[in-house]
């Protein structure tokens, strides 16, 4: 007589390793997959900051402190606020979808439009510390974003700033810099074991918005 054999499942213990698995896979995987998003978005900032340091250090004279002097325009669906200046009212608002500009607009805001979620943290920048540069120091170019100098001899820092996790909260923006000054800047967020040689052009992150927690 043939004996048959009986099919059976898995047992509550089999499943709960393969539920252990899947959760130990994830926790990996999930914090390396908002980097890489991370990443891809921080792509954004690295080319517009280049575009306007290039637009900038065309300008034979020293242009006066408007963003747009340079026709400075990244496209709609901007994720980062581009900074020469005090933002203040001197802003141009991509919060409703036909932006607002100012003829002395010293920043272009991020488009809210597009992402009416993000904190206010995208308004804001953390600022790089460290030394500049002879030419630099000799033209009293700040910390801050800013044009300084005179006709002669003139140099600029440029901020962008964002967020790029998707945070609700009031967290740290996503900070870059762009200097046409050779400097020794230190990072805030993770914080620099010493000053980073910065070349003139070089986009820097002053915070990463992924690897920094709540201000």
């Amino acid at each position: 007589m043939t004996q048959t054999r009986r099919n059976r499942g898995f047992t509550l213990i089999e499943l709960m390793i393969v539920v252990a698995i899947i959760g130990i896979l994830a926790a990996i995987a999930i914090p390396n997959f908002i980097r890489f998003q991370a990443r891809a978005r921080q792509s954004e900032v690295n080319t517009n900051l280049k575009s306007l340091f290039t637009g900038l250090r065309t300008q034979q004279k020293m242009p006066p402190p408007s963003i747009r002097a340079t026709g400075f325009a990244p496209e709609r669906g901007n994720r980062y606020t581009y900074k020469v200046g005090d933002c203040g009212v001197n802003v141009e608002d991509r919060a409703a979808i036909d932006a607002v500009q100012h003829n002395d607009d010293t920043c272009i805001g991020a488009d809210l439009f597009k992402f009416p979620t993000f904190p206010q943290a995208v308004f804001e920048h953390v600022t790089v510390a460290g030394q500049w540069s002879a030419r630099g120091t000799s033209n009293n170019l700040p910390f801050e974003p800013a044009i300084s100098g005179s006709n002669a001899s003139w140099d600029f820092l440029a901020y962008g700033a964002g967020d790029v996790d998707n945070s609700l909260d009031n967290d740290m923006a996503d900070t870059w810099t762009i200097s046409s000054a050779d400097g020794s800047l230190s990072a805030t967020c993770p914080a620099s074991a010493a000053p980073e040689a910065v070349s003139a052009g070089e986009p820097f992150n002053v915070a990463n918005d992924v690897n920094c927690g709540s201000l």
